[in-house]
């Protein structure tokens, strides 16, 4: 093949085929690739089409497999999931919005207010697929999107989105990369989360507890039995006077959903962003029982809180979405890197050490 001559790499192919109309070659190395010169040459063999696997052989010789890339999907696609997810969020934000003017009486027009809440929804989301993005680009990943998934709004029981995706063309060429792009994403999203959730805390109004009694029994307002840990700060650092009770602003309920879209992605199952991030550090088989004990988790942690009556529904209600995330798409093994015989190097403490520090500041808690 050319891409090898191209690259300075010797080799001599052995094998072709084709599977679901694309092309599979087999090469037979005469040395084992080091980890920098195979992300050079992962670079040159993506400009061409391909993706490379560097493969340990029968008898334990190198092996070179290349894998021509599926093509990406056109840019209507993401227009055309932009404008309905926009639709159905900003229809959600009109829901909010309504009722937040109805009871306090603070704020603009409804729809105005939508707007807004539609459109700061989005740029997070957006800036989480950035991340992921940029991650991707860095290394050389081919990616296509990102993919807006449009939902039922609030008058239909949802919350207008099911979040964004972008679609890997192929496997990141090491474990660093595969564990930076897992993070950069989250990571982006939460620090933009995280402003937008101050503004939506500092514009929240605050009204007398006996009035909030009232407006409950009337079904205007509805008590919040649990709020991801971020929030649950800023909350607590606005500050609530005694007698007196928040009630939460439209702009604020985007760092909510942001943050627990980002809690239940972080999660260590198949693709999604936690799983290549533990999937980098541990094997199939542990990435695979660590998937499984975080279904556990949060199911026993939602026992344990509802025991002791402190809302635990939400990680019931977690744990059962991850048990069907697992079938869906988590029953196989998660692949990993191109380079089969990558390591872990330099900032691999950084890295495990932020996806914890997410884990934490986006899990939901009571608010007692």
């Amino acid at each position: 093949m050319s891409v090898l001559s191209e690259a300075g790499v010797r080799g001599e192919v052995v094998g072709f085929s084709v599977f679901r109309g694309r092309r599979i070659y087999d090469v037979r190395l005469d040395r084992f690739l080091g980890e920098e010169e195979f992300e050079r040459f992962y670079r040159v063999s993506v400009a061409r089409g391909y993706q490379p696997l560097q493969l340990v052989g029968v008898g334990g010789g190198p092996w070179l497999r290349f894998i021509e890339l599926p093509r990406g999907r056109g840019v209507w696609l993401v227009v055309l999931l932009l404008a309905a997810t926009f639709a159905t969020v900003w229809l959600t934000g009109l829901a909010f919005s309504q009722g937040y003017v109805e009871v306090t009486g603070l704020g603009l027009s409804p729809s105005v207010m939508a707007t807004i809440y539609a459109l700061l929804f989005l740029a997070v989301l957006g800036s989480h697929e950035l991340g992921h993005l940029a991650a991707s680009w860095r290394y050389g990943v081919p990616v296509s999107g990102p993919y807006f998934i449009p939902a039922p709004p609030a008058q239909l029981g949802f919350i207008g989105s099911l979040g964004s995706v972008i679609s890997m063309r192929g496997l990141p060429p090491s474990r660093r990369s595969l564990a930076l792009i897992g993070i950069s994403g989250p990571i982006a999203g939460f620090l933009a989360g995280l402003v937008v959730g101050l503004a939506g805390v500092y514009f929240s109004a605050l009204i007398p507890a006996s009035t909030a009694a009232e407006l409950a029994e009337r079904g205007m307002v509805e008590e919040v039995p649990y709020a991801p840990l971020a929030l649950a700060l800023l909350l607590d650092a606005r500050g609530v006077p005694p007698g007196y009770t928040i009630v939460v602003h439209p702009v604020a309920f985007v760092a909510f959903i942001i943050f627990m879209v980002t809690y239940l992605n972080l999660m260590p199952i198949g693709q999604l962003d936690g799983g290549h991030v533990v999937r980098s550090y541990v094997s199939a088989r542990t990435h695979s029982l660590v998937g499984y004990a975080a279904i556990a988790a949060n199911i026993a942690v939602g026992a344990a809180l509802s025991a002791l009556g402190l809302g635990g529904a939400i990680y019931l209600a977690i744990g059962f979405v991850l048990v069907f995330f697992k079938l869906l798409f988590g029953r196989g093994d998660h692949p990993g890197p191109a380079n089969a015989l990558s390591r872990m190097r330099g900032g691999y403490r950084l890295i495990i050490l932020l996806y914890i520090a997410l884990l934490a500041l986006t899990a939901p808690v009571p608010l007692v």
